[in-house]
């Protein structure tokens, strides 16, 4: 059996941000329509953290792939990434394994363009300020994908640690030289921000609803689990909510789920998938409060995997091994 072997350095040369976008147009309209095999994820839970199975499939893909991503927080104290993982490819033909990826690099990268995806729908093109919650191993595609998307001269970037707010932005300035990265300002700042994206592993909300103004997008793709939320109970209640896929999050995403379990929403409570929307952008209101939760769907990962194999297969590029 032979496999060829993706390391991140490879999926970070054969895949761009402006391209894993346009991926994430693919993947949440085939995810809409009902063209993806992509079933709820597994998710094993111990003390420490989190272990996540998804499986994904798609005739246009090509290819069936299953990721094993684990989501462990205090790995940031151990010199050790947040969220690693590894994909497992096999062919649509013979399903055989063919090819085994990193995953750690391609699920940030995944996760940043879904963002960068949702700020293209639902937000003026005008706006020029935002802000950013969390600085962990999420946070630069966040900053990469808001700013692939629009021409923000200012986001402030916000972490519980304000030595970490303030490393982020001075490892990450040169590299968006038209953007100004300010570190843990005042949080006054919220009412001047158009978009704020919330990428942090809080168990509670870190915005709330009187700090924001009323007409602001928010990305809420951190906390994980229905009994975590990001977002401020009011907001969400006023807001149009977006989701990645409606059955995950009403399952798993705590802006919602906590929401019901407090009796506060019933079954007509309204959010739209991304990919409904994709069908018919013409109809998206870009005022008064928006909310996009993303818990991540195994489609991201399959539209991604395939474009990344298909280069390194033409070009030759992986390491080649025999099981």
């Amino acid at each position: 059996m032979d496999l060829r072997l993706i390391n991140k350095e490879t999926v970070r040369e054969l895949l761009s941000m402006k391209r894993a976008i346009e991926l994430m147009r693919d993947a949440y309209t085939s995810l809409s329509a009902g063209m993806v095999d992509s079933p709820l994820r597994t998710a094993l839970v111990n003390d420490a953290g989190t272990v996540l199975y998804k499986p994904a499939y798609s005739d246009s893909a090509g290819v069936f792939c299953a990721k094993v991503v684990s989501v462990f927080a205090d790995n940031v104290n151990k010199g050790l990434p947040v969220t690693p993982g590894i994909i497992i490819v096999n062919s649509a033909e013979t399903g055989m394994p063919v090819a085994l990826v990193e995953a750690g690099y391609l699920t940030s990268l995944r996760t940043g363009a879904a963002t960068g995806l949702a700020t293209d729908l639902f937000c003026a093109k005008g706006v020029k300020v935002a802000a950013l919650f969390g600085t962990g191993g999420q946070s630069y595609h966040q900053l990469e994908a808001m700013l692939e998307v629009r021409d923000f001269e200012t986001i402030y970037v916000f972490s519980r640690n304000e030595e970490n707010a303030k490393r982020f932005c001075a490892e990450h300035q040169s590299a968006f030289p038209n953007c100004k990265l300010i570190a843990n300002p005042s949080r006054d700042v919220l009412k001047q921000c158009e978009v704020i994206t919330l990428a942090t592993t809080s168990p509670v909300a870190v915005i709330y609803d009187e700090e924001i103004s009323d007409n602001v997008h928010i990305n809420a793709i951190g906390s994980l689990g229905p009994n975590r939320t990001e977002v401020g109970t009011d907001t969400m209640l006023r807001a149009k909510v977006y989701v990645d896929q409606k059955s995950a999050c009403l399952a798993e995403a705590g802006e919602i789920c906590l929401l019901a379990e407090a009796g506060l929403i019933d079954d007509s409570f309204e959010v739209t998938e991304i990919g409904e929307v994709l069908s018919r952008p013409s109809e998206v209101l870009l005022d008064g409060v928006s909310v996009f939760k993303s818990v991540g769907n195994a489609i991201q990962d399959l539209v991604c995997t395939a474009e990344v194999l298909r280069v390194a297969e033409l070009d030759e590029l992986g390491q080649k091994v025999s099981l």
